[in-house]
């Protein structure tokens, strides 16, 4: 004969699980045990973390055309941080947010520059560390990925197709503009094109937002010429550089964003030509990066 039993339900743990979860980056409600964004693809492990501290994380958008150097230059500035060489204190948050600097040390150990950023969203790189400066009493949390410049490129025309580029630039707290030396020395300035773009667009959002009424200016800006190696005089006058060999670019950022400032960074002392299955590509000789940390903490210091 068949006994009957009872057992409470715990409905409490029902709802809990229906409650969603807003993404830290682009606001979308998303299932409390979802991993990522259903939107923008982003960690919501970001949004876990904002929770438990009470702080939402700052924004910062990092922008340049494809092979300027972002994923070095952001991997090698969190090797730096990470290794307590400088006096910012950081501390990164959780899992995901070391693997950029895992791969870009691990590449540059065994002589190659890291791999170029995948254009799948799931295959990008998110960071989200925790800052302590000198001049701030109380500690920063940060979020920045590596964009790769083939997605900031289409954002601009299909901004659906990569909605965390537009996310970022909306109600980013300070920006990062990246632009490769070697190629503004010799004349190349198709690069700049791209942060034309992005820059004009990331300021047309924010005068269209709400929250536009709540702040007076517009985000602190570093604009920062990577692979400075290559020109000794990019490194003696970061700023003179950028009016003599990004002028118009320069130019734009100086009118659209009053608190900015130029740097000049490297992550190699030098580079050479190597030649590998037939073809010959540029790797680093000797890893000596000089400037990596200064745009990041200058632009902290100048947080709103």
């Amino acid at each position: 004969m068949p006994t009957l039993t009872s057992s409470p339900i715990e409905t409490y743990l029902l709802a809990g699980q229906a409650a969603p979860l807003a993404c830290g980056v682009c606001q979308y409600e998303n299932r409390i045990s979802a991993e990522r964004c259903h939107k923008c693809v982003a960690p919501l492990s970001i949004a876990r973390q904002a929770s438990k501290r009470k702080q939402f994380p700052k924004r910062i958008a990092v922008i340049g055309a494809a092979g300027i150097g972002k994923t070095t230059y952001l991997g090698m500035l969190l090797d730096m941080l990470m290794r307590r060489t400088v006096s910012l204190e950081t501390t990164l948050l959780g899992p995901q947010s070391i693997s950029l600097q895992q791969m870009t040390t691990t590449a540059l150990a065994a002589g190659w520059y890291p791999d170029k950023t995948p254009r799948d969203p799931e295959q990008w790189h998110w960071v989200h560390c925790q800052v302590g400066c000198a001049r701030r009493r109380r500690k920063i949390d940060a979020v920045f990925v590596d964009f790769p410049g083939e997605a900031l490129a289409a954002s601009i025309d299909h901004p659906e197709d990569f909605p965390a580029v537009r996310a970022m630039l909306t109600d980013c707290a300070g920006i990062m503009v990246l632009a490769d030396a070697s190629r503004l020395r010799a004349g190349e300035h198709d690069d700049d094109y791209l942060s034309l773009k992005l820059l004009s667009m990331a300021s047309d959002l924010r005068t269209g937002s709400k929250r536009w009424l709540r702040r007076p200016a517009l985000p602190p800006l570093a604009f920062v010429l990577t692979k400075s190696d290559t020109s000794p005089s990019c490194m003696d006058d970061p700023l003179g550089f950028a009016e003599n060999h990004a002028h118009s670019l320069w130019t734009d950022v100086q009118r659209r964003f009053p608190v900015s400032e130029a740097f000049a960074a490297t992550v190699v002392g030098a580079s050479g030509p190597r030649v590998v299955a037939g073809r010959r590509c540029q790797v680093p000789l000797r890893v000596e990066p000089r400037g990596v940390v200064e745009p990041f903490g200058w632009l902290l210091s100048h947080l709103n």
